[in-house]
């Protein structure tokens, strides 16, 4: 019978069990290490590696990485980021989720918070806002051409405000951009152009611009100060453009404040006291209209006072909007509130709205009236001889032409052109379309009362061809083929709408510039700009810019919110850096 080592003396070979010294010779006996040791010893161990390697870790700052250096092979990897809020916030406290954007010098990243680190942000007040200097850390998410870097929690997140500097308005320019600014001035005009989205017109007496406020600053931090229109406010905010016109974006409500003195609005000038050095200035003036007078593209009126006269120039979208525009007339009284501006070296006042212009009706003129029982003087006035009228010289009848038979010399002729749209573009006063016939190229402007009657308005898109009659002008040494009436624009050919596949968001790319797509999804955010409207939108795969200009959003107006879904056909362009859809169509499905 043979026995385990441990079990026998290895003296006298006699069997001792678990005896550790032998009861017969004294020997000692040696034993095996017990199991339990040994786990002990690995647990023991295992706990001592990690305690070292998370000590090793924490002492170790997260290394900073570029955004323009994220790829493919970069996703979850956990990465610390340094830049500037471009954009936001964006707040959902439905999903409780709040979004916003970083950039650097190399790019452009969309972050996001979700859940708990929204809720963690908001209670220490670390709401990542435009124009904020950030440093945070989170997990990367790489979809195709679109990423996400996912806030880890708010302690990885910090944020340096910018500080405000003082400017009056007529001075922000395009180097302000993304800054931040304190402005001063009245409130001039509010309006509410969609849900989600108010603009306060404010006023110094060197101009005016809007201030947006969108509604998700209002979920985040309260409800905007209230303001009515007169009110002296001073405004904090980031200065951004829409198509060459700065607004101030608010970043807090609180950045709003109404001050405890006198409106700030321009007071009323002597019309005579205005000269050339307050070209561009706002002025307010008050008189009485010595002639009145129509142009193609509105009214002009002359106002006076005692110390002198001046020109009141009135397009005609803003005289439109006036209620009791017909009483401009001579004799009329009226106060104009406007921008100074010098045409051919005369002084002319320019309003921007409607309700900056006062009208009082004029007098009546007293007629004196032969009462019924009076005779009437005899009428010693001769009987007028008949006197031939003139013969009115005949209108040359228009000619067909070819764009590139078209000179400068041919301007005030009447000509005939048919031609393909390549590009249309909406002017405060009307239209203008970019014709091509092959040979050249020509401006077909028509103005806002001529487009209201035309009604295959919607057809005049690129790529439909037209056949028009109209007069030549010359603006900016460029042709302009000018129709005087809806009837001498007539729709050739419809533009024919290519079968577009749709995208999603995120697999748009710079390969797409200038190419027709196709994309679907659901409205995040809605700005105005002078022109139109940008709408935000956004699905699974990431976000993009729509450019809406007022010939496509008009119809479909009282649609567009925050939240619905569309669907847009359009063309890519790349607008200062970044992607944009410049819609064709704009559908609900």
């Amino acid at each position: 019978m043979q026995h385990q080592v441990g079990a026998t003396c290895p003296s006298c070979g006699r069997f001792v069990g678990p005896m550790e010294k032998c009861p017969y010779c004294g020997a000692e006996i040696k034993k095996r290490l017990p199991l339990k040791y040994l786990r002990l010893a690995c647990l023991v161990l295992a706990i001592l590696g990690i305690a070292i390697l998370v000590y090793a870790v924490s002492g170790a700052a997260t290394r900073t990485t570029t955004i323009g250096n994220i790829g493919a092979t970069m996703n979850y990897a956990y990465v610390r980021l340094e830049g500037t809020v471009t954009r936001g916030p964006s707040y959902n406290p439905d999903q409780q989720s709040l979004r916003f954007y970083i950039s650097d010098q190399s790019g452009e990243i969309q972050a996001a918070s979700l859940g708990e680190v929204t809720e963690q942000l908001i209670a220490q007040n670390k709401i990542p806002t435009i124009g904020d200097k950030i440093t945070a850390e989170g997990t990367l998410r790489v979809r195709d051409d679109f990423t996400t870097l996912n806030l880890s929690t708010a302690d990885k997140l910090q944020l340096v405000p910018p500080t405000a500097s003082e400017i009056a308005i007529q001075d922000i320019g395009a180097d302000d951009e993304l800054r931040l600014v304190s402005v001063r001035g009245d409130v001039r005009e509010i309006r509410q152009p969609y849900q989600g989205l108010t603009l306060i017109t404010l006023g110094d007496a060197s101009g005016e611009l809007d201030v947006a406020v969108n509604a998700d600053i209002e979920k985040l931090y309260g409800a905007l100060p209230s303001v009515e229109l007169g009110d002296s406010v001073q405004v904090q905010g980031i200065v951004t453009f829409f198509r060459d016109s700065p607004q101030l974006l608010l970043r807090n409500p609180s950045d709003l404040q109404k001050l405890d003195i006198d409106n700030t609005a321009a007071t009323v000038n002597k019309i005579g006291d205005l000269d050339a050095s307050r070209v561009n200035q706002r002025v307010q003036v008050s008189g009485q209209v010595e002639r009145v007078a129509k142009f193609s593209q509105g009214m002009r009126a002359v106002i006076a006072d005692d110390s002198g006269e001046i020109t009141l120039v009135l397009w005609k979208n803003i005289y439109d909007e006036i209620p009791n525009a017909s009483e401009l007339q001579k004799g009329a009284n009226i106060t104009v509130l406007g921008k100074l501006s010098e045409y051919r070296g005369e002084l002319e006042i320019v309003p921007n709205r409607a309700s900056d212009v006062k009208i009082s009706a004029a007098l009546a003129q007293n007629i004196e009236t032969p009462q019924a029982n009076q005779t009437a003087a005899p009428n010693t006035t001769p009987e007028p001889t008949n006197t031939p009228r003139p013969t009115r010289e005949p209108t040359a009848a228009p000619v067909a032409r070819t764009i590139a038979s078209l000179t400068q010399a041919d301007k005030d002729a009447r000509v005939i052109v048919q031609a393909k749209i390549t590009r249309a573009s909406e002017f405060s006063q009307g239209m203008r379309y970019t014709l091509d016939d092959g040979t050249g190229k020509i401006i077909l402007l028509i103005w806002s009362d001529v487009l209201a009657k035309l009604s295959n308005r919607n057809a005049l898109i690129a790529g439909a061809e037209v056949r028009v009659t109209g007069k030549l002008d010359v603006f900016n040494d460029t042709l302009e083929v000018i129709p005087e009436n809806a009837k001498d624009v007539e729709l050739v050919a419809a533009a024919v709408i290519p079968t577009v596949v749709v995208r999603t968001i995120g697999s748009i790319s710079t390969d797409d510039l200038d190419q027709n797509v196709s994309i679907q999804g659901t409205i995040s955010e809605l700005q105005d700009f002078s022109a139109g409207k940008y709408v935000t939108l956004q699905d699974d795969s990431g976000t993009i810019r729509v450019t809406v200009f007022k010939q496509i959003f008009a119809p479909i107006q009282d649609k567009l919110a925050i939240g619905a879904q569309v669907s847009v056909r359009g063309k890519v362009n790349v607008f200062r850096g970044n992607l944009e859809i410049v819609a064709d169509e704009i559908t609900f499905p």
